[in-house]
């Protein structure tokens, strides 16, 4: 991806982050938000719910962290050293960020009740508010950063476009159970995806400006 399309992807997001934060935050909730839930509880049904709730699972804690160390492993035994820090900054990076918004934001969840962050059955005393989704950032930043993967690895065109659409599908399915289980808001959905994209594509201009200052480097050495 060209510099000039990362910062317009960059912008485009910040736009549609700080649309959605300002607007549930001076109204208290996005325009949509309540709309989507009035047509959720009239198509829900349980055979679809159970479908939700396997699709949620992809996003939470557990499962995402489970992958985080394999995938950081495949890279630490491939000696990917660069590869393996960058995945390493964005993901625990991701992390605290949400962390951070979630704190900033204080939005309450749908159902009004206060959830605590838990990993493997083990709570941690610490409020997880509604705004951005944890389990959408999380699936958003893990699987980006297996699109940059792809793009960057995967020669063949079918191949790369297979696992570009379920990339893609996955963070929307993620997205939408949590909206379908009535555990975000759909705007916390729209805020975790745009501000995904937004710390990725800004951690990727750094490691691409890296890259090109140690080839640079490389190249004077000589």
């Amino acid at each position: 991806m060209k510099n000039q399309a990362m910062y317009l992807t960059i912008i485009v997001s910040l736009i549609i982050f700080l649309a959605t934060a300002l607007t549930t935050q001076m109204n208290g909730s996005f325009p949509f938000d309540e709309t989507i839930f009035s047509w959720i509880e009239g198509q829900s049904s349980a055979a679809f719910q159970n479908v939700m709730e396997y699709i949620s699972i992809l996003g939470s804690s557990e499962v995402i962290l489970i992958l985080t160390v394999i995938t950081g492993a495949i890279l630490f035994f491939k000696r990917s050293w660069l590869h393996f820090w960058f995945f390493a900054f964005v993901s625990v990076g991701g992390v605290f960020l949400n962390l951070l918004l979630k704190f900033v934001f204080r939005r309450e969840r749908p159902d009004g009740e206060t959830s605590y962050i838990d990993v493997f059955n083990y709570t941690l005393e610490i409020p997880s508010y509604s705004f951005p989704s944890g389990h959408t950032m999380r699936i958003s930043i893990f699987l980006l950063f297996l699109i940059y993967i792809t793009m960057r690895f995967v020669l063949s065109q079918m191949v790369r476009s297979f696992l570009l659409t379920l990339f893609v599908l996955l963070i929307i399915g993620v997205a939408l159970s949590r909206t379908f289980l009535e555990a975000h808001f759909f705007s916390d959905t729209i805020a975790a995806i745009s501000v995904s994209i937004i710390w990725f594509v800004s951690c990727r201009l750094i490691l691409q400006n890296y890259e090109r200052r140690r080839r640079s480097f490389r190249l004077f050495g000589r």
